[in-house]
């Protein structure tokens, strides 16, 4: 008897060692998935480096933008600008999805082209960024992208034919599944990812990233879902995205046109010059400038 009461305490013990254990992994467990999580979200949206919502207000003055701040379904408020071509009408949009670390502020000059070929521009920071509430999540920015359509054919009552959706690096993925789901007048993915998966497999080669990775952007999944003129831009020389991203999603989405810009990094500007003639005639062909604006 004094045998079995031994053993049943024994017994007892290593049951609540094996639970106090259990409970340990769990809770460790648990707190390095949140770090890991908190740890990808920087990653994957680190965010411009030096935006004070002070520069994008000074900023929008001097070049004639107008300020925006756009709710979303989930009561979240998003900064952006409306730059509106003069004597443009009809309206024809230009919205813009921006990279992972950049603003309004990264494509002043392309902004500039646009106008005078008679294009308003449109963009938002998405959830996060300066100006605009919340924490970025791939759900959020997905969000944020439909909020902004909205208001473009909804507010300022531009039809769905006439904005031409353009996404570049991370928001190409941001694009893509917008245009899938509206009706743009045509889609341009500029330095754009077949998959974060695909990516992160490149550069974290050793890590089980298609288990554990929680903003995946499957760009390519959206292949042949997307109805409209496709144009898929990518520098030959990039070292973040690989070209191959660009040339494969190319051949997946079957595009209206591809260009490849030799000797062009991730962070260079790619549409310009010949490119940038390029990249207005594939805009202006999808939709056609209407007749000016009678006085």
């Amino acid at each position: 008897m004094a045998g079995d009461d031994a053993q049943n305490i024994e017994r007892r013990a290593v049951t609540r060692k094996g639970i106090v254990s259990l409970v340990a992994v769990v809770v460790v467990g648990g707190v390095a998935m949140g770090l890991f999580s908190q740890f990808q979200r920087k990653m994957v949206f680190p965010g411009p480096q030096g935006v004070s919502t002070a520069l994008l207000a000074r900023v929008a003055t001097d070049v004639g933008a107008t300020e925006l701040q756009i709710p979303t379904e989930d009561g979240e408020t998003l900064y952006g600008w409306h730059r509106a071509s003069p004597g443009a009408s009809p309206h024809r949009v230009l919205l813009y999805f921006h990279g992972n670390a950049s603003s309004v502020l990264g494509q002043l000059d392309l902004q500039d082209r646009l106008l005078a070929d008679g294009w308003d521009f449109v963009e938002i920071h998405y959830r996060g960024y300066p100006g605009s509430t919340g924490i970025a999540s791939e759900v959020g920015v997905h969000r944020d992208a439909m909020a902004v359509w909205n208001w473009v054919t909804g507010e300022l009552g531009v039809p769905p034919n006439r904005v031409v959706i353009h996404g570049r690096s991370l928001g190409g993925g941001v694009a893509v599944q917008l245009a899938s789901k509206v009706s743009p007048g045509a889609l341009v993915l500029e330095s754009t990812f077949t998959s974060a998966v695909d990516l992160a497999r490149e550069h974290f080669a050793w890590l089980p990233v298609g288990a554990v990775l929680e903003h995946r952007f499957m760009t390519r999944d959206f292949a042949g879902k997307v109805k409209c003129p496709i144009l898929v831009a990518h520098g030959s020389a990039d070292s973040i995205i690989d070209v191959s991203h660009g040339r494969e999603l190319a051949k997946l989405f079957e595009t209206d046109e591809y260009i490849e810009a030799p000797r062009t990094d991730h962070n260079d500007a790619l549409f310009e010059g010949v490119y940038a003639d390029r990249y207005i005639e594939f805009l202006d062909a999808s939709v056609p400038r209407g007749q000016p604006s009678q006085p």
